[in-house]
């Protein structure tokens, strides 16, 4: 058994807006796969901020319990791997 296993795709984040009621929202799309027991699947989803491609896992703040039964909201991916800070510069 292989579990399941999250990865964001190395596509261009798509910038998007979405206005209801005099209230602005900008977030962008992108695309990812799940693979549950060894069956891929893709999907979009949307973020604040554009994800790096590569290994994801879900934040815990997408999960909730709904009479007893888990349940899942809006998906938030955030990924497994930090991206490395830029280097310092050096004093000369």
């Amino acid at each position: 058994m292989n579990g399941l296993t999250f990865n964001v795709l190395p596509r261009e984040p798509e910038a998007a807006k979405f206005e209801r009621d005099g209230v602005v929202r900008h977030y962008f799309n992108q695309w990812a796969t799940v693979e549950i027991d060894g069956l891929p699947q893709s999907f979009q989803f949307s973020s604040d901020e554009p994800l790096p491609a590569g290994p994801a896992t879900l934040d815990p703040k997408s999960f909730g319990t709904m009479n007893g039964k888990l349940a899942l909201g809006r998906v938030k991916l955030v990924p497994l791997k930090k991206s490395a800070p830029a280097p310092a510069a050096q004093p000369k």
